[in-house]
């Protein structure tokens, strides 16, 4: 027993010189191995609190008004849901909940929309394509033309309305032919009526009959004042806008603005104009809120 256990330490200790030794050996090898992942990976980016913020803001500017009193709410519009999903959709629907989707339908994200629309709290509104006076201007393969007969107008618009089934307006996408043309817009609003639905005109016409057909049908109606990303979404722009709401004190009706859902940098632009407004003291309120008011 004693030369069994004898041979047993015997064979432990040379197990753990056998590992030793090799471990020794792989040292070089592990040392070139690093090396050139450190070669490969590069200089390593700043710490993260060391970036300069993904939204600066537009504090620093001067305005031409300081003192929100007077100024009425806003409703903010984001037209063109429904041609992209993903982290940018997502990062639209994080926004506040007054914000209010307005949905295309007939596209490949239609539904994916009234989803997140659904999922952040915010109104849906269907952003019905209607023929635009630039011929070469395309509103989709299935839209609201000019001229078009009652029975096809209706026909299209409910199934318009069953793709955004907890919408509770329209507004028109391009249009400005289409909504120039009383007898279309007659036919178009007389369908909003059956499915307790208003209109909101995103005025691309200064010709616009929507006003006459919604008030001879008994429709509650609305009209765009601002669009906020035109001509772009730059700093200056923002500011412009910013400044032009101070033309608006002293009216009852909220202030409608219209922005465009197509890239980062018009989320970025209207993440910049939201904060900056509401630090300044103007509302933000919901499309059905500001129907309330405009009725009353």
């Amino acid at each position: 027993m004693a030369l069994q256990r004898r041979l047993g330490i015997i064979f432990l200790l040379a197990l753990l010189l056998l590992f030793a030794c090799k471990k020794e050996a792989e040292k070089p090898r592990i040392a070139e191995a690093q090396a050139r992942y450190e070669a490969e990976l590069g200089e390593l980016p700043e710490p993260v609190d060391s970036l300069p913020p993904a939204v600066p803001s537009l504090k620093n500017y001067k305005y031409t008004w300081d003192e929100a009193e007077g100024i009425p709410p806003l409703v903010i519009i984001i037209d063109d849901f429904g041609n992209s999903a993903g982290q940018l959709l997502e990062d639209f629907a994080d926004l506040p909940p007054e914000l209010v989707f307005a949905i295309i339908p007939d596209l490949s994200h239609t539904k994916t929309a009234v989803q997140a629309a659904q999922k952040g709290g915010h109104e849906a509104i269907i952003h019905v394509p209607m023929e635009a006076e630039d011929s070469k201007a395309n509103p989709g393969k299935r839209y609201i033309k000019a001229g078009m007969p009652h029975d096809e107008i209706s026909e299209l618009m409910q199934d318009f309305i069953a793709q955004v089934p907890t919408a509770i307006a329209i507004n028109n996408h391009m249009g400005s032919k289409a909504t120039s043309d009383y007898h279309t817009m007659h036919s178009v609003i007389s369908s909003l009526k059956y499915n307790w639905l208003f209109f909101v005109d995103s005025a691309t016409t200064a010709k616009s009959a929507a006003f006459t057909a919604a008030d001879e049908l008994g429709i509650r109606y609305a009209k765009r004042d601002i669009f906020l990303d035109v001509p772009d979404v730059s700093d200056a722009t923002l500011v412009q806008k910013i400044n032009s709401l101070a033309k608006y004190k002293g009216r009852t009706e909220p202030i409608i603005i219209i922005t465009h859902c197509h890239n980062r940098a018009k989320l970025d632009g209207l993440k910049k104009f939201i904060t900056q407004v509401e630090e300044m003291g103007i509302r933000l309120i919901s499309l059905r809120s500001a129907m309330r008011l405009i009725s009353a």
